[in-house]
Formats: C-alpha cells, sequence, structure tokens
C-alpha cells in the first residue's frame, strides 16, 4: 500500500456524495453519566473526517443518525461509519452496521458479524484460544451466579460486551475474594449484562494498528502506553481514555513506537494480522496486547477505533507509518470498495457465533 499517495483516489466513489454517519444520545443510565464523554467525541470526529475528505475532493454530508429514517441513506453513494453507541441510543454498533447491509448501502469498517463477535469479549478470546493465540486467562459470570474464581490473583473485572474501556475505572484490577464479588455486582447492576474476569498481566500495554484488506492489509508501528501514574493503576480506564480534564488521562502517553526488541515486535505484528483476519475485520482495526517479558498476551480487537486527530492511537501510528491524517481517511474510504469479499468470512463466524453463544460465554 502506498504511503502519502495524493493521487489515489477511487473515482467512482469521489463523483458521487456520500454521508459521514455518527450517532449522539441526550439519555445516559443511572451512574454512567460520566460516559457522554464518548458520545460528545464522535460528532466532533465526523467534522475532522468530512474535512480531510474534503481536501481530496470528495462530496459529503454529516448525518447524526435518526434509526426510523436510516432507509434515507440510500440515496448516498457512500457511506463512511462512525457509528459507536452508548446507552440511550435505540441501535447497538453492529444493528446499525446491520441495516445497512440489509439496504445495500456502502459503507467503511467492519460489517454487523464482526462487530457483533467482536464486542462479545469471551467469544472473541474463545476463537483466539482455538487458534492458538495467547490471552489472558478468564472467567465469565452472569447475573445471579455463584462466584468461585479459578482464576491467579490479581484479576480485571470489565462488562463482557462493552468498548472503549467502557466500565473499566482505577478500582477494577482487585487481589481478593470480596472485591471481586463486588466489582462482578456492580457491572451487573451497571451495565445488565455478563461480567467478564480475566487474569490481570502486569506489563506493557501494547497497540498494533491495521489499514486494508487481504493481502495488501499493512500493519503500523506497534504503540504502547506510558503510564505516569500509581504503579497498581498502570492500565487503561475510562477516564484515561476519554476525560480529557482527568488526572488519568493526563498522566499517560502514547509512544509510537514502542520501546520492544524487534523481534518481539514483528511476532505481535503477525498475530495482530492473524487475529484481523481470524475475525473478519475490514478496512482498519486496533488490536490491544498486555506485553510481560517476551510473551505478548492480545486482549481484545477494535474493529472501527477512534478517528480522533488529537488523541487516536490509531491516527498516531498511522503517521509514524507515513500518512498523514488526510491520507489516512482517504485509504480507509478507498480499502472499503475492495474489502466486501470479507463479508462471507464475517457472516459465517456471525452464523458460528450465533449458535454457540452459550457455550462460548459459560467456557470456564
Amino acid at each position: 500500500m502506498k504511503r502519502g499517495s495524493n493521487d489515489k483516489v477511487d473515482l467512482s466513489i469521489r463523483l458521487g456524495s456520500g454521508a459521514i454517519l455518527f450517532c449522539t444520545s441526550d439519555i445516559n443510565a443511572k451512574g454512567r453519566e460520566f460516559e457522554k464523554f464518548a458520545d460528545c467525541e464522535e460528532a466532533e470526529v465526523a467534522r475532522t473526517v468530512q474535512a480531510a475528505l474534503t481536501t481530496y475532493g470528495y462530496q459529503s454530508t454529516l448525518v447524526d443518525l435518526d434509526p426510523e429514517r436510516i432507509f434515507e441513506l440510500k440515496k448516498y453513494s457512500w457511506v463512511f461509519n462512525l457509528a459507536e453507541t452508548i446507552y440511550g441510543f435505540p441501535l447497538t454498533a453492529y444493528e446499525v452496521t446491520e441495516k445497512l447491509e440489509q439496504l445495500n448501502i456502502h459503507f467503511t469498517g467492519s460489517g454487523s458479524s464482526t462487530l457483533k463477535v467482536c464486542t462479545n469479549k469471551a467469544f472473541t478470546k474463545s476463537e483466539l484460544i482455538k487458534y492458538g493465540i495467547l490471552t489472558p486467562a478468564f472467567e465469565v459470570y452472569f447475573p445471579g451466579d455463584p462466584v468461585h474464581c479459578g482464576l491467579k490473583f490479581p484479576v480485571i473485572v470489565k462488562p463482557v460486551h462493552e468498548d472503549g474501556s467502557i466500565g473499566i475505572s482505577a478500582d477494577s484490577v482487585t487481589s481478593n475474594e470480596a472485591d471481586l464479588q463486588r466489582l462482578i455486582e456492580r457491572t451487573h447492576s451497571l451495565y445488565e449484562q455478563a461480567a467478564l474476569v480475566e487474569e490481570f498481566i502486569d506489563g506493557k500495554d501494547v497497540m498494533v494498528s491495521i489499514l486494508g484488506n487481504g493481502a495488501e492489509a499493512v500493519t503500523f508501528p506497534p504503540s504502547e502506553i506510558v503510564f505516569m501514574t500509581p504503579e497498581e493503576r498502570r492500565f487503561l480506564t475510562f477516564e484515561a481514555k476519554w476525560a480529557a480534564q482527568s488526572i488519568e488521562y493526563k498522566t499517560n502517553i502514547v509512544r509510537c513506537p514502542c520501546d520492544l526488541e524487534a523481534k518481539l515486535k514483528e511476532q505481535i505484528c503477525q498475530t495482530a494480522l492473524k487475529a484481523y483476519h481470524l475475525m473478519g475485520c475490514r478496512d482498519y482495526a486496533r488490536l490491544d496486547f498486555r506485553v510481560k517479558g517476551n510473551e505478548a498476551y492480545l486482549l481484545e480487537i477494535n474493529p472501527n477505533p477512534s478517528l480522533n486527530p488529537d488523541g487516536s492511537g490509531f491516527v498516531l501510528c498511522g503517521k509514524q507509518h507515513g500518512f498523514s491524517y488526510e491520507d489516512l481517511i482517504n485509504q480507509i474510504l478507498i480499502s472499503s470498495r475492495k474489502g466486501r469479499y470479507l463479508q462471507a468470512v464475517s457472516k459465517s463466524l456471525g452464523s458460528q457465533y450465533e449458535s454457540n453463544v452459550e457455550a462460548f460465554i459459560k467456557r470456564r
């Protein structure tokens, strides 16, 4: 994939008008009001994406999605999909793309099946294990399940179906049974879903960003989060990722490239590509690892990661690879034209998810 090319523009989509799709909500669940930070960013990113595409000659309209009028998107030649959803929006991210697929609307990023399965951390981890990819040991607890933890402490507790570090706070890591019970119950109460309990790997937070599809997919130089907070809090919380005025946000930085030996970096990049293709990811994604010694544990796969020009690890690593912000956005749109063949892979995985979800999610 050629880097920083100003002439690599898909004229078939440039000549047609597109939509920059995002969605916001004025409703938040009680106790989760702080998660509005993630919702607010989406509208701002939509504006920067539109500006980037304008420099390449694309015509586009900002669309704050109304679920009842999603069919109106058929009038556009393409959709740059930024739709992430939090509490209060009637459709989840995968349901938005599912409707776009039903309407045969061309859109950027991963399809509905991939978004669905990657949002379920337990299912994703089970798939990784099946294909020999290292991931921390885990257990899943539904509301009402007795807690009999067979994992090594310390452990981290998070909602099984969220992304963007939603549900992860400074006290989400614990080393005792009493706190574990409390954290599981808090997850059930606030997020109304199962709690994922995972062995906490004391190591570096390393991220690998990927752009493209098939043999053309490339990994950017891996980055790492450098924490300036006390040692017991060296993991990425929701506040550290989204709340710009918080101490957690101000006391960590993203360093790219990361401080790892070249051989280990290459190993992590190859593992990331394997997982990216395995889960049917399309166009772009970010994969999060925890590295301890010479072992890299894949924590989760994030299709359609943030494209914030200032705070996104994906964007920072893309720049290190040689892309300007405008180049990155253009390449995502171009890649979306080439990634449609991946739909079969994604749908197959989605069907497997639907038929086996109970067995996977209760696996110990």
